[in-house]
Formats: C-alpha cells, structure tokens, sequence
C-alpha cells in the first residue's frame, strides 16, 4: 500500500472515530430524555452529522491533526 493510501485511511479512520464518539454521547443523552430512545437520538445525530458545517469541521479537524502527527514524525529516525 502506498504511503499516500495510509495517510488517506488515517484520515479516514480518524473522521470515523469522531461520528462514532458523537453517535455515543448524543444517543446516551436521548435516553436521558422523557420519551428518548435509541431511534430518537439516532435520527438526531443522523440529521446533524449530514450539515456541511459539520463535515467540513470534523475533515478538516482530522486533516489538520494528522498533517501535524506525519510532520513530527519525519523529523525522527527510523528505526
């Protein structure tokens, strides 16, 4: 796999793992809720998660931390 590939999946992986947390908290506030529930709190964050304000925060908060991540480690020798 090229290096490329691999820094686009850690990208990939990264934007992933930030809907995913944001899946969580948000379905566990529903059931905190009157009349919450597992759907009720996924339709929530579906609907957020789909706005291009947050995409283009969560891909360009992904993009900038590992660009710094790659940057220091082309500093270091490998082993």
């Amino acid at each position: 796999m090229s290096p490329a590939m691999r820094k686009a999946i850690d990208i990939l992986t990264a934007i992933g793992l930030t809907a995913a947390v944001f899946l969580v908290i948000v379905v566990a506030n529903s059931f905190l809720l009157s009349r919450g529930n597992y759907t009720h709190g996924f339709n929530i964050w579906y609907a957020f998660i789909l706005r291009p304000d947050i995409l283009g925060t969560i891909v360009l908060t992904a993009v900038v931390s590992m660009a710094y991540v790659f940057w220091k480690q082309a500093g270091r020798p490998r082993l």
